[in-house]
This record gives C-alpha cells, sequence and structure tokens, in this order.
C-alpha cells in the first residue's frame, strides 16, 4: 500500500494522478486503468473541496492511498476527507449544463464496488475498487468487509 498527503489545494488533484498512475500495475487494461485515474482524481477533487470549505476547522492534509492486492491485482483507492457527512446512498441527478456534481455518478458507474467509512479521529475515508477479472458492477454505496488502512 501507498500513501500519499496532499494539502488541501486544487493542484493536488493533479498531483495526486501524477502519483497514482506509476503505482498500479503495468499490465492493467488501458480501460481500467483509465477508470481507476478517473475516479481518484474525482475523490480527490471532492476532498479538496470539502477542505477547502473546512479550512478554518484547522484542516492540514487530506490522504490518498492506492492498494494492489498481490494475489489478484485487484486495485483499491482510497481517499481521506475532513467531513463526517456521510456520502448519499445513490448519485443524484445533475442538470446538463452544470460543472459539477457528477462524481459519485462516475464512482457508481466505473468502480467494481465502492463505499465510505467514517474515522476514529474524524472525517471519512471514500474508497473504490476496481477488478481485474470482468464481475458486475454492483450500485449503491456500502462500507466494506476490511477497509483501507486509512479509513480506520
Amino acid at each position: 500500500m501507498s500513501c500519499l498527503h496532499l494539502p488541501p489545494v486544487p493542484a493536488s488533484v493533479g498531483d495526486a494522478r501524477r502519483w497514482a498512475a506509476p503505482l498500479l500495475p503495468p499490465d492493467l487494461p488501458p480501460d481500467l486503468r483509465d477508470s481507476v485515474v478517473l475516479v481518484l482524481s474525482e475523490l480527490v477533487t471532492n476532498a479538496v473541496a470539502i477542505a477547502t470549505g473546512d479550512r478554518a476547522a484547522g484542516v492540514e492534509d487530506i490522504e490518498v492511498e492506492v492498494f494492489v492486492d498481490p494475489a489478484d491485482g485487484h486495485v483499491t483507492v482510497a481517499v481521506t476527507d475532513p467531513s463526517d457527512q456521510p456520502l448519499p446512498p445513490a448519485p443524484v441527478a445533475v442538470e446538463a449544463g452544470a460543472d459539477h456534481g457528477r462524481g459519485l455518478l462516475l464512482l457508481d458507474v466505473l468502480a467494481h464496488d465502492h463505499g465510505w467509512s467514517p474515522r476514529e479521529c474524524g472525517g471519512k475515508c471514500v474508497w473504490a475498487q476496481f477488478r481485474r477479472a470482468a464481475a458486475p458492477r454492483r450500485t449503491g454505496p456500502r462500507r466494506p468487509a476490511a477497509q483501507p488502512a486509512g479509513c480506520a
């Protein structure tokens, strides 16, 4: 597992993408690689937006994790944010011209599994898993059986 701490600034989104891409297995199918990087980017974007709004509360960093399971090559990404608010149970409708609000829809469509969990120190960890083998994607977030380390 690899972990990166980033300041809650917009430039951190690109930094997270550039950091995570080389950590992915070289034989990961290109469409799956693109999905992982896109979802990670969306999760970091959300964490930055939330942390920026909470800056007065002393938020310093967001945490980004990438875990590649050595047994099956599945990839899990996790991003922490300072909000204790749960994720909505399902993506909400977004107006066609809106310039934001599609992150959870992308997460729901691209990840094979995803969810969130509160952190003991406050905030939450949002995670997404991508499986190498073709597997049906499930809809709607839920808590994982085993959380990524940063989600504790």
